[in-house]
């Protein structure tokens, strides 16, 4: 199956693992599975992390990245011009963030299940989001 990770799914694999779930981590460890992670998560990392929002435990997103390409073996999905010309199709009134709307979207264009513990992503599944946490 092919999965895509939530940005902080991102992180608590990077620095809290114990924070993921038991179906999460399955789903990590099966080697069968493909895992994305959208360039949308790490705009997001970089702008928290540039305004002091998100310690890095002594990192910038560059290494984060620089990490996850070294220990595993996640496919990257890029934001582009077809996700960013149709976001509009979503409805914008479940959840007003942007960045969690623009993964949304992305999982939903591109046949991924979104692993989340976010409760507003998960209200998505109404109009055919496929989540698991």
């Amino acid at each position: 199956m092919k999965y895509l990770l939530d940005s902080h799914v991102i992180l608590w694999l990077a620095y809290e693992d114990d924070k993921l779930s038991k179906a999460a981590k399955e789903i990590l460890l099966d080697p069968k599975n493909e895992i994305f992670l959208s360039a949308v998560s790490f705009w997001e990392i970089g702008l928290k992390f540039q305004s002091g929002k998100l310690d890095l435990k002594g990192h910038n997103p560059e290494i984060l990245k620089a990490g996850f390409d070294q220990y595993f073996d996640f496919r990257q999905l890029n934001l582009d011009l077809a996700d960013a010309t149709t976001i509009f199709k979503l409805d914008a009134s479940i959840h007003k963030d942007p960045f969690d709307r623009m993964l949304i979207w992305q999982a939903l264009s591109h046949g991924l299940t979104l692993i989340t513990a976010d409760e507003n992503i998960q209200r998505y599944r109404g109009v055919g989001l496929k989540v698991v946490w």
